[in-house]
């Protein structure tokens, strides 16, 4: 039997911050071009929507959406090819062409630079837990962490060779839970597991493929003006997201106004989904 490709959709509604999302309709919208998109392209789509650890104060969704997912697959009996983990945040383009093709079969995500006082901020917030792995993994140079390879976790590509980063980097979690939660609530308040992540990828190493092309990483729509269209053509008033782009990330925006403004792409586009 053939191995399908796997789009891994992490879609776990949370109660206790339905003030701060305003809900959880957007998923629908979210799936709703995911789904389309897998059949056209004989992937398999695995929604994520419970999660294994109930305590979702301790365990995030954001780091239960990475550090499980391959038991998840093994426990679904899922015999994948290459895997993409995309956040519930992301409408994927009706005519996206394959990204699946685009990999080298290597750990493929995209350069992070849309903010980089929050990513700078958040690098060093973390140095302290992952430094000593960076210095071992450097002959004790004291080689810190390489901002210009930061990525961002909310859509990557991996595959099987790929399970040992995942499981080490669960195990990182479990042993330092602790100390993470107080990083990410007291000390460092920027973000979850992105940053934990790329220092994991560094520290073991990772060859990673950052070549994606930009009409498949496009996030922080309001700061790129995204959302406006081209005057000269008054015809045509579709926005450049839509227009331009593959893959569309509706963060950068308050959220509890997610809802509102996917809803309103997903009814300008709906039709090509049919």
């Amino acid at each position: 039997m053939t191995k399908k490709n796997v789009v891994w959709w992490p879609a776990v509604k949370n109660p206790d911050h339905d003030d701060k999302f305003g809900g959880y309709e957007y998923f629908q919208y979210s799936r709703n071009t995911w789904e389309y998109w897998c059949k056209k392209n004989d992937v398999l789509f695995v929604p994520f929507e419970t999660p294994v650890e109930k305590d979702l104060f301790r365990f995030r969704i954001n780091w239960q959406k990475a550090i499980f997912l391959f038991d998840e697959l093994k426990r679904m009996n899922i015999d994948y090819d290459q895997i993409a983990l995309v956040d519930s945040s992301f409408m994927i383009r009706w005519d996206a062409p394959n990204f699946f093709e685009l990999t080298d079969r290597r750990f493929t995500a995209w350069r992070d630079t849309d903010n980089m006082r929050w990513i700078h901020e958040s690098i060093q917030g973390y140095e302290e837990i992952f430094k000593p792995h960076l210095i071992d993994l450097n002959n004790a140079t004291g080689k810190t962490f390489d901002t210009t390879k930061y990525v961002n976790s909310g859509f990557m590509v991996f595959n099987e060779e790929h399970e040992d980063l995942f499981t080490s980097f669960k195990q990182f979690y479990y042993d330092n839970i602790d100390e993470f939660i107080l990083l990410q609530d007291k000390k460092v308040k920027k973000g979850t597991e992105q940053t934990p992540m790329n220092y994991w990828l560094q520290v073991n190493g990772v060859d990673i493929n950052t070549e994606l092309p930009i009409a498949y990483k496009l996030t922080h729509l309001p700061r790129k003006d995204m959302f406006s269209y081209n005057w000269q053509l008054d015809e045509d008033k579709t926005p450049f997201f839509i227009k331009y782009g593959y893959n569309f990330s509706f963060n950068g925006i308050p959220k509890d106004h997610r809802n509102n403004v996917m809803k309103q792409t997903w009814d300008m586009i709906k039709d090509n989904y049919k």
